[in-house]
């Protein structure tokens, strides 16, 4: 039966203050041997299997945030037996806000099976002119179908 921390609040405060410190092997610690990370960051999808794949993509991650000052707030949303999710904002350099989602599965033993990060570095009012471009370059049919939405 799966077994997640008992005091979720404290697991997400740790897991905020790894991020905060770019501590990449602390943050790999808390992985099963047969763990799967999957980082999904403005749509581009990384699957991470077994914990050496994970160990090398936090490093990878949490060395990239060190360089340009990723540091993030993250709060609760849901708990369950096996499951915590908590979602986040922040910054990744001086003026780039970001957020996020993310949850994790836990196994018998307390660790980590399953990591979901969902990550949306350019984050901007949907009615900002570049964030429609961005939106229309990206997925037009999508941008065109909210647009015909609207006028109705």
């Amino acid at each position: 039966m799966p077994n997640r921390p008992s005091d979720a609040a404290a697991f997400v405060a740790v897991a905020e203050k790894l991020t905060n410190t770019h501590d990449a092997a602390g943050t790999a610690g808390v992985y099963a041997r047969e763990a799967t990370l999957e980082l999904v960051t403005d749509g581009a999808v990384e699957l991470h299997r077994g914990a050496q794949a994970i160990a090398d993509a936090w490093s990878t991650v949490l060395g990239a945030g060190a360089r340009h000052g990723f540091a993030v707030r993250k709060e609760i949303v849901a708990v369950d037996d096996a499951t915590i999710v908590n979602r986040w904002e922040g910054t990744f350099g001086k003026r780039q806000p970001c957020r996020g989602i993310e949850s994790w599965r836990f196994d018998e033993d307390g660790l980590i099976v399953e990591h979901r990060a969902e990550t949306f570095l350019t984050v901007r009012p949907a009615h900002e002119l570049r964030a429609q471009l961005r939106l229309l370059f990206g997925a037009p049919r999508v941008a065109l179908a909210f647009a015909r939405a609207r006028r109705r």
